[in-house]
């Protein structure tokens, strides 16, 4: 049987019913019976996708499979985009990495961004998630449920994951991930930014960036097609 890890996605290998598992007034609302979420409607998705969507059904993985699709995420378009906002945003504010605000500074500044947000990615995903037996992959909601609750839902997975068999736990690849990767960052980062609480600060950041990446996870599709770039599913 197929047991439905996340709102609205599924996993193969379980026999616990999706409902049963959710902690989350975002999961609790799932209709399991929904025609477009019955099981015999959906297309697999790959093994190395770390989207998935709500008419696709998600295969098992294996610790190669995310040692891969960490390695995959750290030159996807998407991680690219992360790298150019975050160092941005980090040149128009003066804040950390403290490079500087001159054209030479925002080069240092998207080094380091391009460091810190594929050194935590691949942490997260390719080292912590098989540790934990973690799923690293985000489960969209899709326009089944109102914005607010897609924004909360998206927003509180960085705290909330699923284990590799369907069950909600913290996200601690993810946490721990990012946190061994602010750590690192004293190694790259100027002076001014190394210690404990520059560590931490950079830490929160992180986080909020995760938060802020899985909320374009979950209306990325939307804005695609609004745009007339991609068909609806």
């Amino acid at each position: 049987m197929l047991t439905l890890p996340d709102a609205p996605g599924a996993v193969l290998g379980g026999s616990v019913d999706a409902a049963a598992n959710y902690s989350t007034s975002a999961d609790a609302s799932f209709d399991p019976t929904s025609a477009q979420q019955k099981a015999g409607q959906r297309r697999m998705a790959s093994r190395l996708d770390s989207i998935i969507l709500p008419t696709e059904q998600a295969p098992s993985l294996t610790a190669k499979d995310k040692f891969l699709m960490g390695a995959r995420g750290m030159v996807t378009p998407f991680a690219i985009a992360g790298w150019f906002s975050a160092a941005g945003y980090s040149h128009l504010t003066n804040g950390p990495p403290n490079f500087g605000t001159d054209r030479g500074a925002f080069g240092q500044r998207l080094g380091a961004a391009a460091i810190l947000d594929s050194t935590e990615d691949f942490l997260s995903t390719s080292v912590m998630a098989p540790v934990f037996h973690e799923d690293p992959r985000y489960y969209q909601m899709g326009r089944g449920h109102s914005i607010g609750r897609r924004v909360v839902y998206a927003a509180t997975r960085v705290l909330i994951t699923k284990t590799d068999s369907g069950k909600a736990t913290p996200n601690l690849s993810l946490i721990l991930g990012n946190l061994e990767g602010a750590a690192l960052s004293n190694a790259y980062y100027p002076t001014l930014n190394h210690g404990a609480s520059q560590t931490l600060k950079i830490f929160g950041g992180s986080l909020g960036g995760s938060a802020l990446g899985f909320g374009v996870s979950e209306f990325l599709n939307d804005a695609l097609q609004l745009a007339h770039l991609k068909k609806s599913e």
